[in-house]
């Protein structure tokens, strides 16, 4: 049974929700000016409670001008990671806190690292808030609280457990029995459901929508495709998009509940600006700064996460919203880069452009052993014969050299049980 306090917060992030829900979807649309202002000042408080209550960067107190202050003292702070936090972790926490009655969480990251941190009390409001806002950016269809919503992760039936699990408004169906066999019932349980969204992992959604595609089933109920936690591969957007007619709306963010971030109808990904505060390195990593954890500020926290920059500053969106747009893309993770064999590194985009001009190929994994080797799994459109197997060996070969390749058909790219999650590159070099 969990503690009273878990109820407790549970009631008063419903009550905080429910105050704060219409004020945020009004300030989406705020002026650039005035939501930068908001920013700035929730930037304020999160710097001030930092400096005075959380021992890492109490040398900084006396060097942020609170009295003239502008965003630019966040520039005075410096990055911090994973490993760093993970190995100091009582000098990020504020000393205003009682840990034990804290709300923990954890990710297990790429390095399988347990990563421990403390969120907010009202992170669950905000959370949910933020989705809401993102899930109703569609042209065809505003979602809203308690609509019903079709979810393609977070649900790993074991054997013996049915395909969907239900809570709430939610309706998960498994994302990992997503086949010709099942799919009379996922079509079924969709229209039950009276659901106009579809939310779940890119590679999930891909699979399902190739197999309405094949099957030539169309699901015209459904207006709003919401995509996360993957890297978003053109090819995936591409077959997606073409079977539904409507832009899929791509979203970003972390367990960690720094920064969010996601896609309009109009293609550009909008910063949550009252949420959170987004740099690029100068490795195009994303370094995040929460904009409401006070517990345990993320500030100038380096995610891992690779951005694709903007090739030119966009003006005003065709949306209207007034929240900044600081990337044109995620280009994936950036423990997901493979190796030569004299350890240059490999852009995983050019891993991309090598694969997609393979028609027969519905999807693939690429695994980098630690002796370097690559074992490549691949699941197939149709038949795929030999010469056309080495002419993949070739064009891998251009961009990776003389690594050791072994090709597998696969019926599929198995998920992790752990995550949930499939990537399309893997390196076990650390």
């Amino acid at each position: 049974m969990k503690p009273l306090h878990h109820y407790y917060r549970v009631l008063l992030n419903e009550l905080h929700f429910k105050r704060n829900y219409n004020y945020y979807m009004q300030s989406q649309f705020f002026d650039k000016k005035k939501l930068q202002s908001i920013q700035t000042d929730k930037l304020k408080h999160i710097l001030y409670q930092a400096v005075h209550h959380v021992p890492y960067y109490h040398h900084l107190k006396s060097k942020i001008d609170f009295n003239k202050f502008s965003q630019n003292e966040l520039n005075k702070f410096p990055v911090v990671d994973k490993e760093l936090i993970r190995n100091n972790l009582d000098m990020f926490i504020s000393d205003k806190i009682n840990k034990k009655y804290s709300q923990w969480s954890h990710t297990s990251g790429s390095s399988g690292k347990p990563f421990h941190f403390i969120l907010p009390f009202y992170s669950d409001s905000f959370e949910n808030i933020m989705s809401a806002r993102a899930w109703s950016m569609g042209l065809n269809y505003q979602y809203k609280p308690n609509d019903p919503i079709i979810s393609l992760r977070s649900y790993a039936p074991k054997q013996g457990e049915p395909l969907l699990r239900r809570r709430k408004n939610i309706w998960y169906l498994s994302a990992f029995d997503i086949n010709e066999n099942n799919l009379e019932f996922y079509q079924k349980t969709i229209q039950e459901s009276g659901a106009k969204i579809i939310r779940g992992y890119a590679s999930s959604i891909y699979i399902f929508s190739l197999l309405l595609k094949e099957k030539q089933v169309h699901l015209d109920t459904i207006k709003t495709v919401v995509t996360s936690s993957e890297s978003f591969l053109p090819k995936y957007r591409e077959a997606i998009e073409e079977h539904w007619g409507f832009k899929v709306l791509d979203w970003y963010g972390q367990n960690e509940r720094s920064v969010t971030v996601q896609q309009c109808s109009f293609g550009n990904y909008h910063n949550n600006d009252e949420y959170g505060i987004v740099e690029l390195d100068e490795n195009s990593q994303i370094l995040a700064t929460s904009l409401n954890n006070d517990v345990m500020p993320l500030i100038r926290y380096a995610t891992s996460d690779i951005a694709i920059k903007l090739e030119h500053n966009i003006g005003a969106c065709e949306c209207k919203r007034g929240l900044s747009i600081p990337f044109k893309g995620i280009d994936g993770r950036s423990d997901d880069i493979l190796l030569k064999d004299d350890s240059t590194k490999i852009p995983t985009a050019n891993i991309y452009t090598a694969m997609q001009v393979f028609e027969k190929i519905k999807q693939f994994k690429i695994t980098q052993n630690t002796d370097k080797s690559l074992r490549i799994e691949l699941v197939e459109h149709s038949p795929i014969i030999q010469s056309e197997l080495d002419e993949i060996r070739v064009a891998l070969s251009y961009r990776v050299g003389d690594l050791p390749m072994t090709f597998q058909i696969v019926p599929e790219i198995i998920r992790s049980q752990k995550t949930g999650k499939i990537k399309a590159i893997e390196s076990f070099i650390k």
